[in-house]
């Protein structure tokens, strides 16, 4: 993973994006994603393993993914 996330929301509402700690599962970022492509700035993490999830208006987690900041 690069200092920046490039997401792209293709839905006409906004999204809310939540980075978390893989070990304690914590939430540490959380971004609103509006429709269109968006940048989330990461440089501010530790070197690690994370998780992002993507929930839609009815805060329905429809997207989860690992990613590793190295």
């Amino acid at each position: 993973m690069d200092k920046t996330l490039y997401i792209t929301n293709r839905t006409n509402r906004p999204m809310l994006a939540t980075i978390s700690d893989n070990y304690t599962g914590n939430d540490l970022m959380k971004y609103e994603l509006k429709p269109g492509p968006n940048e989330i700035e990461v440089n501010n993490l530790d070197t690690g393993t994370y998780f992002i999830s993507l929930a839609d208006h009815n805060n329905d987690i429809i997207y989860k993914q690992k990613i590793i900041k190295s």
